[in-house]
This record gives C-alpha cells, structure tokens and sequence, in this order.
C-alpha cells in the first residue's frame, strides 16, 4: 500500500497587525487612535485591536 502524503499548505498571515493602519481603514479617529496605541502599542494581534476599538459607525443607503 503507498502513503500519499496530500497536506494543504497554509501559508498564515502576520500575526500583529499596525495599530495606525486599523485605525485609518476603519475611520477611527485620532483621538481614539491615541488610546489604542497606548493600551495595545503600535502592533497588536487582530482580535485585540478589534476588542478595543470603538464600534464601526452604521453606511447608511
């Protein structure tokens, strides 16, 4: 009997992330920005930054 080896290959993403970009992509502003970087420093993980940040404002149609 032959083993196959069939794995995928997972290439992961950067596991910090810049606190000054998230802030800019999500309109979050300087303010609030400041707070961030203070609490978490300049590079924190996804799910910190996220469970600190402000709530995104409502798109309106």
């Amino acid at each position: 009997m032959k083993s196959m080896n069939n794995r995928q290959v997972r290439i992961p993403g950067p596991r910090e992330h810049d606190v000054a970009e998230h802030c800019r992509k999500f309109g979050i502003g300087p303010a609030e920005e400041k707070k961030l970087k203070k609490l978490l420093g300049s590079h924190a993980p996804l799910h910190e930054i996220q469970a600190n940040a402000p709530p995104r404002q409502p798109k309106w149609r």
